[in-house]
């Protein structure tokens, strides 16, 4: 690779002359900038970044971990971040934790998951990243990122445990308030719920706006139509059956997963959904889309998370103080055919 030396000599100018010229400081002539840039091209001259950033101390790189990239939730995220870094001339290495890979629903031993953070982030230290964007799976606390004082962090769906480090997370308790309030829009009073596991923060935030939304609107909330699930499709399946016979005229499940064994159901018994009963889901899975009828849900703002994410670490590194603990955006309510039947 051609060194600026080269082409210095092969311009016939001084080696100041050539840096400045590549690095846009300084004036000169613009016939001898002309030159240099020929000369540098005809060379295929590509300056040495790392070296540049050594010297101005910062490498104007952003570490992403994603828990694992695999998820829906982290490729629109890492988009995101993508974005805002390219707006800002700032570069961005990826790693991937596989933690749904490894272990399906996630860690186990806290140990060891402690331990596969702790080593990327010390990789990601070692290519001399400025910050680090931390991608989480779900909703949850991360623990480990405070024992790490080198590194600045952002958390991205996710909340960190360490009030310094801020997190960018989504209101699902809103998103749930506004999705059920949209199923009483439509007459219904009986609604079914089909909620994640008891220790998943989504569940507590869903369920709390799905009650906030009934109170609200003077429904009694009935604990008998609300039913745990695991996020999966074949438990929508298990549970729509007792949730119609006891009488609902709507279904909230909390993931679009679970709606879509909801509807499976409802197709094997010709029950007509959007007329016969209104299902709702959430996330905006593809599957939504393009199931028939179409899945109404809620959207995370997943690449609103990270471009807000970017550009809190962007803020960071330019010295500014973490703006606060938790970014919270708002969801899209998305209706489509699974709700639009007549309205009384």
């Amino acid at each position: 690779m051609a060194t600026i030396r080269e082409i210095s000599e092969r311009a016939n100018v001084s080696i100041a002359t050539v840096s400045k010229v590549l690095n846009g400081k300084g004036r000169v002539n613009e016939k001898t900038r002309q030159t240099v840039l020929e000369v540098a091209r005809q060379l295929n001259y590509r300056p040495n970044l790392n070296a540049r950033n050594l010297k101005s101390g910062q490498s104007r790189t952003i570490g992403i971990i994603t828990e694992d990239l695999t998820v829906f939730n982290a490729p629109e995220i890492v988009d995101g971040i993508a974005a805002a870094c390219d707006e800002a001339g700032y570069h961005y290495i990826l790693g991937n934790l596989r933690f749904y890979k490894r272990y399906g629903n996630g860690p186990k031993d806290l140990k060891e998951s402690n331990a596969l953070v702790h080593a990327a982030v010390n990789g990601m230290l070692s290519k001399q990243v400025d910050g680090i964007i931390y991608i989480g799976c779900h909703s949850h606390i991360v623990v480990s990122l405070s024992e790490h004082t080198e590194p600045k962090f952002v958390c991205a769906y996710c909340i960190s445990k360490d009030e310094n480090i801020p997190s960018v997370i989504y209101n699902d308790e809103k998103a749930a308030y506004d999705l059920t309030e949209l199923l009483l829009s439509y007459g219904d009073r009986r609604i079914g719920m089909i909620t994640g596991p008891v220790d998943s923060s989504h569940t507590a935030n869903r369920t709390r706006g799905h009650q906030r939304a009934l109170f609200d609107h003077g429904v009694p909330y009935d604990p008998t139509l609300t039913f745990t699930g695991d996020w999966e499709r074949d438990c929508g399946y298990a549970i729509a059956g007792e949730l119609i016979s006891a009488g609902v005229t709507a279904i909230f499940a909390h993931n679009d997963l679970m709606a879509m064994g909801v509807l499976d159901y409802c197709n094997e018994k010709r029950i007509n959904v959007g007329r016969d009963l209104r299902l709702i889901g959430f996330d905006d899975r593809e599957i939504a889309s393009v199931c028939r009828p179409r899945l109404s849900t809620a959207a995370p703002p997943l690449f609103e998370i990270g471009q807000a994410a970017a550009k809190e670490m962007l803020s960071i590194l330019a010295g500014n103080k973490p703006s606060r603990h938790n970014i919270m955006l708002d969801c899209s309510v998305i209706e489509r055919e699974s709700t639009m039947g007549s309205k009384p």
